[in-house]
């Protein structure tokens, strides 16, 4: 485990991340009330405490979220058990989602992709694509450049055109 993901998971075991917003994303309740979402299998790579993975499950699609932190993982699945609601939490890195062995029809990045850059960034893109069905779709979250620039301690912020050429 990298360093970064240890100084993750001690941020759930001890506290509560300031990304972590208790309630699926906005964005996400939007698509879903729009009929966006493809399912009925969908992913939320770095699902963090479940949020958004348990909101999806309540809607009835079948869900599996991932995360690097068992802190976090272990908070959704409270979450999941509390709501009565079934979704599956796995501890991975989301470089290996192709552990899964299995596909989605939609896969969630709300909050990861900005995480990464260069070479880093393309095999997590690669990683994405390998459980994607053939008509699959990747909803992505990230923090954009747009009217903003980062501070030196916050989230990676993404252009249009890195997003354009992630691949």
């Amino acid at each position: 485990m990298s360093l970064k993901n240890i100084v993750f998971d001690l941020l759930y075991r001890f506290g509560k991340p300031p990304w972590v917003i208790d309630a699926p994303q906005p964005a996400l309740m939007a698509a879903v009330s729009q009929g966006v979402i493809r399912g009925p299998s969908v992913l939320d790579v770095g699902c963090g405490t479940g949020d958004n993975a348990v909101y999806l499950a309540e809607c009835g699609f079948s869900v599996t979220g991932v995360d690097v932190s068992t802190a976090a993982l272990a908070l959704a699945e409270r979450k999941a058990r509390t709501l009565s609601v079934k979704a599956r939490f796995v501890p991975l890195d989301a470089f290996q989602l192709a552990t899964l062995a299995t596909q989605f029809e939609t896969v969630l990045d709300f909050g990861l992709f900005h995480q990464f850059a260069g070479a880093t960034r393309a095999r997590y893109v690669r990683a994405l694509g390998e459980v994607c069905t053939s008509r699959g779709q990747l909803l992505l979250q990230c923090f954009s450049d747009h009217g903003g620039k980062a501070r030196w301690f916050g989230p990676r912020l993404v252009s249009q055109e890195e997003l354009r050429a992630a691949r």
